[in-house]
């Protein structure tokens, strides 16, 4: 006796999505060793893009699907976000150095705000209350994003598949100038370029070597990719992740938004972004927010068909 076709292609599918999701660990493991093996970077990051696809086609909805959902999500991005940095000798062709300081320095009237507030602010021969103070909330940064969203979830599950995709989109768009147009961050282009005042650090490394009592001036590590300044990914998911808390409570968007703003101030004065880096951040949070509205409809329609998939 045949199957009914619906039951059929729904077993299909079943087979289809929990295959993906096995085959999750060995994708991870394949990326992770793109490098050796010479896979391309557009097909690399194609099969990074497949692995919250394979979370959210596999699992049924519900809290735990959200998460690891998110956690899919945010490695994909960070894949494709070292992805550029491959082959550096390649991408420094493109880089782009001058166009943010000469924006930035018409900002500061002379000097870029990160020169202005590193030679007024800080003593470049040790490691200062402000300089630590400053690197703690830049690296507040690493939880805040998922932390807001978690406070989401918690509190408007109705709302958190909306907020989690207007942030994932905040995060996912930032790659788009990261890989057509690389550009140098404050810190490299005084430190390996010489095109600011040579006693702009990247301080968030000497608050590090401080703690660990190592001396202040070595080669920084240029890290997954240098090259990732503009817009600055930092300020954009930030301000994405405030706006989405503001939804949730007007206390704790208030206190979203003065951490962005502070987080702004400590990107600049560290030297990890210009000025022109936060603006275009901030204006690609504000355009994914404003967007979300106007394509409600197509997302309902998406959503529907994506129920059909779902087991």
């Amino acid at each position: 006796m045949r199957r009914p076709r619906r039951q059929s292609v729904a077993s299909d599918l079943a087979r289809v999505r929990w295959a993906a999701l096995a085959a999750a660990p060995a994708t991870i493991a394949l990326l992770r060793r793109r490098r050796r093996l010479g896979l391309p970077r557009p097909a690399s990051t194609a099969l990074a893009a497949s692995l919250p696809l394979a979370v959210g086609l596999a699992l049924p909805r519900g809290r735990l699907r959200h998460v690891l959902l998110w956690c899919a999500q945010m490695w994909a991005y960070k894949f494709a976000f070292e992805v550029p940095y491959d082959r550096p000798q390649r991408l420094a062709r493109r880089l782009r150095v001058e166009p943010a300081i000469d924006a930035d320095r018409r900002i500061g009237r002379g000097l870029t705000p990160t020169e202005r507030l590193q030679l007024r602010l800080r003593d470049p021969a040790r490691v200062g209350a402000l300089d630590r103070l400053l690197t703690a909330v830049y690296a507040a940064w690493e939880a805040e994003p998922h932390l807001a969203l978690a406070l989401v979830l918690a509190r408007r599950p109705d709302r958190f598949g909306a907020l989690a995709a207007r942030q994932a989109a905040t995060f996912d768009l930032t790659l788009v100038g990261y890989w057509l147009l690389p550009s140098a961050p404050p810190w490299w282009a005084a430190e390996h370029a010489g095109r600011l005042d040579p006693r702009v650090r990247r301080v968030p490394t000497r608050v590090v070597r401080d703690l660990r009592d190592e001396p202040l001036e070595q080669e920084d590590v240029e890290g997954s990719n240098p090259w990732a300044s503009m817009p600055s990914d930092h300020f954009a998911s930030a301000l994405a992740a405030a706006l989405a808390l503001a939804e949730v409570d007007g206390r704790a968007g208030a206190a979203g938004l003065a951490y962005a703003a502070l987080l702004g101030f400590a990107l600049v004065y560290l030297g990890e972004h210009y000025v022109v880096d936060l603006l275009a951040g901030g204006a690609l949070a504000l355009g994914v927010a404003a967007l979300e509205r106007p394509l409600r409809p197509a997302g309902r329609r998406l959503d529907a068909l994506w129920r059909r998939l779902e087991p």
